[in-house]
């Protein structure tokens, strides 16, 4: 949960004009969260596929810096849904987010997940030695950042 002087900033997002016409309209919220959890799929889709290549796995015609280079452009275009839809979710709901232990949580893990993926992980797994050793850490690690994500993300209503 997070600290009182956040509070402020939750009651305001819920009374914006974003917050109170999504809450207010039936079908916003669910196309909104239709778009945000096919984003979050072809993120993890993308993060797997990766990922799997450098240990050694899936179509071995390319190299996981070949495959990281060609869905690059997929991952990046879901992460800005994630966050164009993620926004407006959490202005809709901004109480039950500031009373949930996994939403600060998911947002570091976001943040965390962001900065690892185009840091260490492109570097490492860029580099077209992806049967090193860091290679192999940051593929697990990646992999572990973005399922953890989405399932605080799922934690939110009930945690």
């Amino acid at each position: 949960m997070l600290s009182e002087s956040w509070r402020h900033y939750f009651e305001w997002a819920g009374n914006t004009w974003l917050g109170t016409t999504i809450r207010d309209t039936v079908w916003a919220f669910p196309l909104i969260e239709t778009f945000h959890l096919l984003a979050l799929a072809v993120l993890l889709g993308t993060v797997l596929i990766i990922n799997l290549r450098v240990f050694g796995l899936g179509k071995r015609y390319a190299p996981a810096a070949q495959m990281a280079r060609q869905l690059e452009p997929w991952m990046l275009v879901s992460l800005g849904v994630l966050i164009a839809s993620g926004i407006p979710m959490a202005f809709s709901e901004p109480m039950k987010c500031f009373e949930s232990i996994s939403f600060p949580v998911k947002m570091v893990l976001i943040v965390l997940g962001i900065a690892f993926q185009f840091t260490a992980q492109r570097r490492w797994v860029m580099s077209g030695d992806a049967g090193a050793g860091k290679a192999k850490l940051a593929a697990l690690a990646s992999i572990f950042i973005w399922t953890a994500v989405g399932a605080a993300g799922k934690g939110i209503p009930y945690i």
